[in-house]
């Protein structure tokens, strides 16, 4: 009976393991650099696009877009092209000098923008 709860527990111990490691593999996904510059390069594309046309989302991406369908306003370019810039920092293995970075006296305002308090 001892020897079967060893086993037992082993057993769950492992299929514990197996299962933090997959959830951890699935959140953090793996990109390829490929893809993540080919984007971010769509996303620089548009918002130079956008930046000739005063502001406004060329028709021609409103929602036509395979990659970037969410993409109908200035606001959601900014927040896409932020979000692919952070991807592509995954995907070349640089977020550790991301941070460093950040930490840089230069950057202390990117530091300082805390929610306000309810």
């Amino acid at each position: 009976m001892k020897k079967t709860i060893q086993v037992l527990a082993l057993v769950l111990a492992i299929g514990a393991t197996v299962q933090t490691i997959r959830a951890y593999a699935s959140e953090t996904g793996f990109f390829s650099v490929e893809v993540e510059e080919h984007k971010i390069t769509k996303l620089i594309e548009l918002r130079k696009e956008v930046a000739t046309n005063g502001d406004m989302i060329p028709f021609s991406y409103m929602g036509l877009s395979e990659e970037f369908p969410q993409i109908t306003n200035h606001e959601q370019l900014n927040e896409e092209i932020a979000r692919q810039a952070l991807r592509y920092l995954q995907a070349i293995g640089a977020e550790d000098a991301l941070i460093k970075v950040i930490k840089q006296p230069e950057f202390q305002s990117l530091r300082n923008r805390g929610e306000p308090g309810i």
